[in-house]
């Protein structure tokens, strides 16, 4: 079923009329007392304020908020973030028809998406290649917004704050840096003017002057004051000043008041906002990045679960380190062994190629109980000096100080013990993949992070 919202009288093509039942409307309202749910919205016609208005209502929408929606002609820039698309020829529309109602089918069905995060998710999950872009509009103030989250928004909530709390519940991913930017501390706005002020009593009134100073007495004052029947006198000892760099100089406080009469090098920065009128100073404005998101792994977990599962919890005796640390770690030991080639260190890294597909398979607490093992496993084989942390939810790496190859070779056996053990203890194959490299073998052109990546990239 197509919904066409027109104000024209005009049809669809008959390719369309032969594929698909199609009903339409000109008011908005006549079709939300039908509330038929359509395949796909179509907005037909070329008035953009109508096409704008019935588009905002579709987003708006408790139920249909994330249907598919065309248009034939030519939206409102902002509309086109909200839109997919120009109308497809009657094939193509089919196949994303077909795609989105198995992807629709696939979603865990709960009340999570009355919720701003939950029709977030809901929209995301059914387009997987979408990328939330920001708006760039000068009049809005904050120079940039995002046109969907203001749509899908149940309580006109600032997008950027949403956008904030999405990402520190780790359900976006930061794609491109589009902006950088400076906000007002008080409104958030970026609408700020900036201005030189003299340091001394901040009026606005300044100016540059050509000033000079005198070798002999150290007087200091604007050049007009020196000049006299056409020679350089000093007002203050009234000497005549023949030579600059010998009897004078040009001062670099270049820029005087006019207001105190205080002379300065350069301007103190006040910053106004135009929004809220308050100043500031420029140390204390807000930055802000204007990037582009897309839905991460725990966004699409929620989506065909309705729930999060958080795999790391069970490995929380392992007492991980930032990854950050670690490979600052890892870089000061290359470069230590690299000097003194009698320092040896080991790394090791621990892969669980379908850990996140037993989710499915397992029950949770039997799936923790298994991690919490080979967590209990791997604790008991790590020494006080040993490092660990973790890159992805199914990537584990060791730092293992003062171990040579022999010494590597022995843990390798440890490691595949435990996991024998694990295995023995669980009705389905864990795949888990292992990695490792001695000091020795190092090349001196890689730094850690080219080290981790090259080593992830041979378990993939």
């Amino acid at each position: 079923m197509l919904i066409v919202f027109s104000q024209e009288a005009t049809d669809l093509t008959s390719e369309y009329k032969n594929m698909f039942d199609i009903s339409y409307f000109s008011d908005f309202s006549v079709w939300e007392k039908e509330r038929i749910i359509p395949s796909a919205f179509i907005i037909k016609g070329k008035d953009k304020h109508y096409i704008s208005s019935t588009l905002e209502k579709v987003r708006k929408g408790s139920e249909f908020f994330a249907s598919l929606c065309f248009i034939t002609g030519s939206a409102f820039p902002y509309d086109d973030f909200m839109l997919d698309g120009q109308l497809p020829q009657p094939a193509d529309l089919r196949e994303k028809i077909n795609q989105f109602d198995n992807l629709l089918k696939s979603l865990k069905k709960d009340e999570t998406y009355i919720t701003h995060q939950g029709r977030f998710i809901k929209y995301f999950w059914l387009r997987p290649d979408f990328i939330l872009q920001p708006y760039h509009d000068w009049q809005h103030a904050r120079f940039y917004r995002y046109p969907l989250l203001e749509a899908l928004s149940l309580d006109q909530s600032d997008s950027f704050e949403w956008l904030r709390n999405l990402t520190n519940s780790k359900i976006i991913d930061p794609i491109m840096l589009i902006d950088r930017q400076r906000e007002c501390t008080y409104c958030r706005s970026s609408h700020l003017s900036f201005i030189d002020v003299c340091p001394n009593c901040l009026s606005i009134d300044i100016g540059t002057q050509a000033s000079l100073h005198c070798f002999t007495c150290g007087c200091v004052d604007v050049q007009e004051k020196f000049l006299h029947s056409g020679t350089l006198i000093c007002p203050k000892c009234h000497t005549q000043l023949r030579h600059i760099g010998s009897d004078y100089d040009r001062p670099i406080e270049n820029y005087r008041c006019h207001s105190c009469s205080q002379s300065f090098v350069e301007g103190n920065v006040q910053v106004r906002c135009a929004m809220c009128e308050k100043e500031m100073e420029s140390s204390e404005l807000i930055q802000n990045e204007i990037r582009n998101w897309r839905l991460s792994d725990k966004g699409r977990t929620i989506a065909f679960r309705g729930e999060v599962f958080d795999l790391s919890s069970g490995f929380n005796q392992l007492d991980f380190i930032p990854r950050e640390l670690f490979i600052h770690d890892l870089d000061w030991m290359m470069v230590t062994s690299r000097r003194y080639p009698n320092v040896n260190f080991s790394l090791f890294g621990i892969y669980f190629a379908n850990l996140p597909d037993l989710i499915e398979l397992f029950n949770h607490a039997r799936l923790l109980q298994m991690l919490e093992f080979f967590a209990q496993q791997l604790r008991s084989l790590l020494r006080t000096p040993d490092l660990s942390t973790r890159t992805a939810e199914n990537m584990l790496w060791l730092l293992l100080p003062n171990t040579d190859e022999q010494g590597l070779t022995g843990f390798h056996k440890r490691i595949e013990n435990s996991m024998k053990l694990l295995l023995e203890e669980s009705e389905h194959t864990l795949d888990f993949r292992f990695v490792s490299i001695s000091s020795h073998k190092l090349s001196s052109k890689e730094n850690a992070e080219l080290l981790l990546a090259r080593l992830y990239g041979e378990l993939l």
